[in-house]
């Protein structure tokens, strides 16, 4: 069970994690670590990691929480995981570190996650946790797994973050392999020992009342009472749509829409997204209320944009969305391509929907055989294995890849003129790479009897 776990982290579908913990846990400045952390992970899933400390030690829990207003699986896929480490002494900042040379680096955490599937055996994984602080206060938790699977990959402090960053391709975020360095370059700043941090918190596990659960209140009755005004209320408006627009951002040219109705379908979008979070705050400030029983209202938002656009463009509206991560790589293909190259608008649109329809094809096949399929961050490769093997087979899982690269390409090759194939296949072989990377860096580790 050891691969299918690391693929759920690394590449397969998204799923939020349900602990007991409060979400409400506010972590202060002298303490960058403690508290919760989300992301939005591949597989359509809201994981979430808790930290606190328990005398000198640094102590976590990795869930799931279901998010099945947002139509992700549910229940989600239920691996969970318990983390044990301290103050790591012995840093390397890697120039392959998306933060690098890491002069925002306030802590680093190192440990052991024991992450415990729902079957087969648990398994460990060495991990450092490094809070990169911007200036602008932002912070961001990287989550690097040093083995195995040599990745690294961001973490928010709150779920909306997480979907602002990464909405539809989750994991095209993490860089898979690190690239590692025989020295530190630059060790990360002085940062508070877990000793200083559990005095700060007085010892008590996240989720216990707290100032902190005082200071989560607090801001929750801040977004209801700027909501409540006429000027907050378009303030949280504008922010919701500039977001919108960075997920969407040619909407208006695909479904031929004018300025007024792309604005339009953005407004009702965020305004559902204000609406939904309103209700979480108020379950959160209601002591008799359990904020995953609140759901997100989807319905009203399409019945909205449906009676906005009308029924033969709303379908278009929908297709646009079952389409974005398949968007996203045509978007990649076409600024590898010269001038002399340039793939057309109609000829794109073309490859988008023999990408989809391919993928769509292979995963009804491995469900009809009773096989399992899994997606890789790896620019949405796919793959399928005898799900009756615990853990599958390297030689099996990376013929698949190879296989559905194969069909890919064959599609591909109907739309595609010589010179725009070779650059597709180009991006084609990096991802087999970094598939091929990852199964070679777990192989490793089991021989190693770690």
């Amino acid at each position: 069970m050891k691969r299918v776990a690391v693929f759920v982290l690394v590449g397969s579908a998204l799923a939020l994690a349900s602990w007991s913990v409060s979400a409400d846990v506010v972590p202060s400045v002298e303490a960058p670590l403690f508290g919760m952390w989300n992301r939005l992970n591949a597989n359509v899933e809201h994981e979430v990691m808790h930290f606190w400390v328990e005398g000198s030690t640094w102590a976590g829990r990795y869930d799931k929480h279901p998010e099945p207003g947002l139509g992700f699986p549910d229940p989600p896929e239920g691996t969970s995981g318990d983390f044990r480490g301290a103050d790591a002494t012995n840093f390397v900042c890697e120039p392959t570190f998306p933060f690098y040379p890491c002069q925002n680096v306030v802590k680093v955490v190192e440990g052991t996650t024991q992450y415990k599937p729902p079957r087969g055996s648990p398994f460990e994984v060495l991990e450092r946790h490094i809070v990169v602080r911007e200036a602008n206060g932002q912070e961001v938790m990287w989550q690097y797994w040093v083995r195995p699977g040599n990745l690294i990959c961001p973490w928010y402090r709150s779920f909306d973050e997480a979907l602002a960053a990464k909405p539809f391709r989750p994991n095209g975020d993490c860089i898979v392999p690190v690239q590692r360095s025989r020295s530190n370059p630059q060790p990360p700043q002085p940062a508070a020992s877990a000793a200083t941090v559990a005095a700060q918190h007085g010892g008590i596990p996240a989720g216990s009342p707290s100032k902190s659960s005082s200071a989560a209140r607090s801001r929750d009755e801040r977004f209801l009472a700027l909501l409540a005004t006429p000027e907050g209320h378009a303030q949280l408006l504008k922010e919701g749509k500039l977001q919108l627009r960075r997920h969407y951002p040619d909407l208006a040219k695909q479904l031929h829409l004018t300025a007024e109705q792309e604005d339009q379908v953005l407004s009702v979008e965020a305004e559902q997204t204000l609406k939904d979070e309103a209700r979480r705050a108020r379950c959160r400030l209601d002591p008799s209320c359990n904020v995953q029983s609140v759901p997100i209202d989807l319905a009203s938002q399409q019945k909205a944009i449906k009676e906005l656009l009308g029924a033969e463009k709303f379908d278009e509206y929908e297709r646009y969305q079952q389409t974005l991560y398949q968007r996203l790589e045509v978007r990649e293909l076409r600024s590898r391509l010269d001038v002399a190259n340039v793939l057309s608008d109609e000829k794109a649109e073309a490859l988008i929907a023999a990408l989809y329809e391919e993928g769509e094809r292979y995963a009804a096949e491995a469900k009809a055989m009773g096989r399992q399929s899994l997606w890789f961050s790896s620019g949405g490769l796919r793959a399928a294995y005898d799900g009756t093997r615990d853990p599958p087979l390297d030689a099996e899982v990376l013929s698949s890849a190879q296989e559905f690269a194969r069909r890919v390409r064959d599609r591909a090759a109907e739309v595609l003129t010589a010179e725009q194939m070779r650059k597709f296949e180009e991006i084609q072989e990096e991802q087999l790479a970094q598939v091929s990377a990852v199964l070679r860096s777990q192989a490793d580790w089991r021989a190693s009897g770690q």
